[in-house]
């Protein structure tokens, strides 16, 4: 009886370290994903928006005077030399709330246009750049979920939801003051979506070989 208590109790054991590692992992996967939506998030405002902006400002013989920059519960501020980091209310995305060059002259549409598209553009580069670099590893160790989590963000939001959603989509409208076609220009994201869709599928595919290999008598 005292024996069959002891492997009961060991089983029961085994079984809340069991679900205990479980539920740690997919907490850890679930602040990844998170981890990775926020990144996603502050390189639309923070590169592919206030970036830009300084570029397109530079241009123009200026520079940025004063900037506010909120993503999702961060607010960062730039008046006077002075940085301001706050809080304010939650919300999914983010916002360049102001950018002021410190000497005043117009915008063309084209550069407008340019600096609004590049939200989307910079994430799609970075998309792509990952998927490439993922897709020329050899040694698959780990399923790299930030890359991922990233990846799907870019796609799903700024390349389907943001082009192809809304009465006035900011890539289409931003590209059609740029003078592109926009059937012209909704091809292109198309094309894009399908590739990154692939090359995610082609890395998703070889990991799970290489872990099947890796866990086959001939992998260990």
């Amino acid at each position: 009886m005292t024996t069959t208590n002891i492997k009961l109790s060991s089983s029961l054991n085994r079984g809340f370290v069991n679900a205990g590692k479980l539920l740690l992992r997919i907490l850890g996967i679930l602040l990844v994903v998170y981890l990775a939506f926020f990144c996603y998030v502050a390189a639309h405002e923070w590169t592919g928006h206030l970036l830009v902006d300084a570029l397109v400002f530079a241009r123009h013989g200026t520079h940025l005077d004063t900037f506010e920059v909120i993503v999702q519960f961060l607010s960062v501020r730039m008046e006077a030399g002075l940085w301001i980091v706050g809080l304010v209310p939650f919300r999914i995305g983010g916002e360049i709330v102001t950018a002021i060059p410190h000497d005043i002259f117009t915008l063309t549409d084209r550069e407008i246009g340019f600096s609004n598209l590049m939200g989307c553009g910079i994430t799609t580069l970075i998309s792509l750049i990952a998927l490439t670099v993922l897709n020329l590893r050899k040694n698959i160790r780990r399923f790299p979920w930030f890359a991922g989590f990233f990846i799907l963000s870019s796609v799903i939001f700024d390349q389907i939801l943001y082009t192809f959603t809304g009465p006035d989509p900011e890539p289409l409208v931003s590209a059609v003051m740029m003078g592109v076609n926009p059937l012209l220009f909704k091809g292109i994201v198309i094309s894009l979506v399908l590739l990154q869709g692939w090359l995610l599928v082609r890395f998703v595919v070889r990991y799970r070989r290489a872990r099947r290999a890796a866990a086959s008598p001939q992998g260990s």
